[in-house]
């Protein structure tokens, strides 16, 4: 009887902790689709699946997380992206041979008298511009719709490259026209990444005119034949974090159940904590065995005598930038090829534009490393505008073209523009061309 009773209460305590552990879940269920529901204002049962809120972020933050290093040292440009990487199968977009995101293999040469090639150079946001133009043909079809050239098959050829700056770009130029390389008209975007990551260079003591420093040096200090243990266990700890954050960007992709996606979100972010961390770790260190291994390394980067006064650095950065342009015009004009450089816009600038909220949490970032070079330099790359005019070089202001709009078109807190604002650039530049070509004749 003892045992029946006892039998019967254990029973009665299992069910009891049953159907707490259930009314326990129901509720962070429910609370998990309560704050789901709230960031992304749909219901976690029935949500449109598409890109995670996480994964933007992680984007936003440039972290890669199928590729540990997608860039390859070049002998002539510096760096260019890893052959094959990034492939779009459905755009048949990819890296081509030559290092560069492009529908298109270098040289191009034409199949038909109708087509118009442009050659769009510049850093990201020059190359970003391309492959929106790749996917939206949003320039070409302005293009088109001007009867100059309303017969003309618009070919976009991308010669950009995150980080790229000049003279990165007139070295680029010669060496694909050196190649056979045919152009009708060049268009160069840039004048963020000459001064923001020549700035960079300047402080670390890397001559300007050097490729970026945040760009080169991690591949030069991997190309070093005395890397410290330190720096190649960050290394394997920074390809740890990422081979966790894509296991965990796969998991949130088959979540069921909103507390699954809850817990996982929570997850991933502490794991792009650890990433920040492991890279800020890892930066540290590469600095510390580049000054003990500078002279081992079989790679040569000039480096400065000393950190220039801001004064001299600006003016030096701004003068190799507008002589590169004068350059570039001076070999396309001999050739008879037009040459359009635009100065892009940037959110640390001063303009008119009024941030959205959007922008204010996701585009300005007050301890970003690149404000001090854009407020600096920026007014002394446009202190350079008349003389480039009067080089004869087709120099276009761009910085206040996003001023008139009320929508957000900055998607990070670098220099990098969501859908509105590509499309917004994309006209400007159609409008430039068009007047350019129509002076011309």
């Amino acid at each position: 009887m003892k045992d029946s009773t006892a039998l019967k209460k254990g029973k009665n305590i299992l069910i009891l902790i049953a159907v707490n552990l259930a009314i326990a879940f129901i509720c962070l269920e429910a609370l998990s689709l309560a704050f789901y529901f709230i960031k992304q204002k749909q219901f976690f049962y029935t949500r449109t699946k598409g890109k995670e809120q996480v994964v933007e972020d992680i984007e936003r933050l440039g972290i890669r997380v199928d590729e540990s290093i997608v860039e390859r040292l070049h002998p002539f440009f510096g760096y260019v992206l890893k052959p094959g990487a990034f492939t779009n199968k459905k755009l048949k977009l990819q890296v081509n041979r030559h290092g560069f995101f492009s529908l298109y293999e270098y040289p191009f040469i034409k199949t038909n008298k109708k087509q118009f090639i442009i050659g769009v150079f510049g850093g990201s946001v020059a190359n970003n511009f391309a492959v929106d133009e790749y996917k939206n043909q949003i320039l070409s079809k302005k293009l088109q719709s001007y009867p100059e050239l309303a017969q003309r098959e618009i070919v976009v050829l991308n010669f950009g490259n995150g980080g790229y700056k000049q003279p990165q770009q007139l070295l680029i130029l010669n060496y694909f026209l050196a190649l056979g390389q045919e152009l009708d008209l060049v268009i160069n975007i840039d004048g963020f990444n000459e001064v923001a990551l020549s700035n960079l260079n300047s402080k670390a003591r890397v001559e300007i005119g050097m490729p970026s420093v945040q760009h080169i040096q991690p591949l030069t200090g991997l190309a070093s034949t005395n890397v410290s243990p330190e720096v190649m266990s960050s290394i394997v700890q920074i390809n740890e974090n990422k081979k966790q954050l894509k296991a965990g960007i796969d998991k949130l992709q088959t979540c069921q159940l909103a507390l699954c996606h809850a817990v996982t979100s929570l997850q991933v972010k502490q794991l792009i904590n650890n990433y920040q961390q492991a890279v800020v770790k890892y930066d540290t260190q590469v600095q510390q065995s580049n000054s003990d291994t500078a002279n081992t390394s079989i790679v040569y980067i000039p480096k400065a005598d000393s950190v220039l006064e801001d004064g001299a650095a600006f003016d030096k950065m701004a003068s190799m930038w507008s002589q590169s342009s004068i350059g570039m015009n001076q070999i396309l004009s001999s050739r008879k090829i037009k040459y359009l450089h635009f100065i892009q816009p940037n959110q640390y600038y001063a303009t008119k534009r009024v941030f959205t909220a959007k922008e204010n949490e996701i585009a300005i970032n007050k301890e970003s490393p690149y404000i001090e070079g854009v407020k600096k330099g920026y007014p002394v790359l446009l202190s350079k505008v008349d003389d480039l005019q009067k080089a004869g070089v087709n120099v276009f202001n761009a910085v206040n073209i996003l001023d008139n709009t009320k929508e957000t078109v900055y998607r990070d807190a670098c220099c990098h523009y969501n859908a509105v604002g590509e499309e917004l650039l994309a006209n400007y530049v159609s409008r430039s061309i068009i007047k350019v070509i129509r002076e011309s004749k």
